[in-house]
């Protein structure tokens, strides 16, 4: 995590810290005050003197006057993870030194535990659902001197296991300018789409922030296509926030544009905004263009697909707040066919939320996320119709990395 969104959640870190002896450490019994059954998964994120701790918890209700902790119970899990659910697995995924990825599940008597362990070379930095059974992995090479080839991975989500590895396609041409740092992956119509932002991996630097980049894999032999462009919008994604796409029913991409320097860019030119690529095509749609700095000012920081052309959003409202700052966040309701946006006034204004990847949760016309206030993370529960948020639970930790359902 970093160090300025540190100084925002210290409060509530030293008050962890004081009651830190009471978390279990949890094995595959779970801790003493496990309830079974209990639909929703968090994994709650614990900094402490600069390491993080996570524990992946269960509650019945996201917006109970009871706070939502990690004491006597849940799965502890060590580095800094992202979190991903595919179908009835919610996958626990590498992280500072970790390559492995872990699958959580729900065991016959209805309480989570971990399920296999498949171990890649390097922390996979593309993760995305290809069918009800399969999943399609990427690991990219640091920098030029540790490799010239991706590598691509199949991984069954039942079985847990690696099912395919393919070690020949070159990382070129998505290396032209500089080293690319993925930012996003997904598979739709046949293909595997890879967004990226090209980036030096020793300064930084982003040098072409006014272009829009896709390249476009064969699936399931993994073999480069093609590279889109569209200079419309800038480049797609923002580093380590896996944001690059969201899917619609009909299987087309939208693509956001971030290029905010809260997010780690180095320049800002790039409008931030959305494009389209019809289902399986290897083109930008060029009817489709939503320039999202035009109509509000904003940049895109954070977003989730919520069905019929909405999104659920984070956008950032001051691109002077600092680099890597993540900070001056609110919350929007984005309609991707109307072309507008609509601010959600009862979320405040506020810092990201502290892991990589957005944490919201959508279902029966609501979306829940934890946002972290002046007094704490809460979860807020958003009614989409009318884009109006109410607070729920508190959550006691120093900020929340995934929020996912169990059946």
């Amino acid at each position: 995590m970093k160090v300025k969104r540190l100084l925002s959640y210290i409060l509530t870190t030293l008050t962890l810290c004081c009651s830190l002896f009471l978390l279990a450490s949890c094995d595959d019994d779970m801790g003493s005050q496990e309830v079974p059954n209990e639909p929703y998964v968090l994994s709650l994120g614990i900094t402490s003197n600069g390491t993080t701790t996570y524990y992946v918890v269960t509650t019945n209700d996201l917006m109970s006057s009871t706070p939502i902790n990690a004491y006597g119970k849940g799965i502890e899990q060590n580095g800094y993870r992202d979190y991903q659910q595919a179908e009835q697995t919610v996958f626990s995924i590498g992280g500072l030194g970790v390559t492995s990825a872990t699958g959580i599940q729900r065991d016959g008597n209805g309480y989570i535990q971990e399920v296999g362990n498949f171990v890649f070379n390097a922390t996979p930095i593309g993760f995305c659902q290809v069918d009800n059974s399969t999943m399609a992995a990427l690991e990219l090479p640091t920098s030029t001197h540790k490799g010239q080839n991706l590598t691509f991975y199949s991984v069954d989500i039942n079985s847990l296991s690696l099912t395919k590895r393919v070690t020949t396609t070159p990382v070129a041409p998505l290396d032209n300018i500089t080293w690319p740092s993925v930012t996003g992956s997904a598979y739709s119509g046949g293909n595997l789409y890879i967004s990226y932002v090209p980036m030096n991996p020793n300064t930084f630097a982003t040098p072409a922030v006014d272009t829009a980049f896709v390249a476009v894999y064969s699936y399931p032999d993994f073999k480069f296509k093609k590279l889109m462009k569209d200079t419309r919008t800038g480049n797609i994604g923002s580093w380590n926030a896996f944001n690059g796409f969201q899917k619609d029913e009909q299987g087309n991409l939208y693509a956001m544009s971030n290029t905010s320097l809260t997010n780690g860019f180095s320049q800002t030119a790039g409008h931030s905004g959305f494009l389209r690529i019809k289902a399986g095509q290897t083109e930008f749609d060029p009817e489709y263009f939503f320039d999202f700095e035009a109509l509000t000012g904003y940049k895109i920081a954070h977003w989730l697909y919520l069905g019929n052309g909405k999104v659920y959003a984070e956008v950032n409202t001051n691109q002077k707040a600092g680099a890597w700052s993540d900070a001056d966040n609110i919350c929007v309701i984005i309609d991707l066919n109307a072309k507008t946006s609509t601010t959600i006034n009862e979320i405040p204004k506020h810092s990201g939320m502290g892991g990589r990847r957005f944490v919201a949760f959508a279902e029966n016309g609501y979306v829940y996320a934890p946002v972290t206030t002046s007094d704490g993370v809460y979860i807020y529960r958003t009614e989409i119709a009318t884009a109006t948020a109410v607070r729920g639970a508190k959550v006691s930790a120093t900020f929340v990395g995934g929020l996912f359902k169990l059946n």
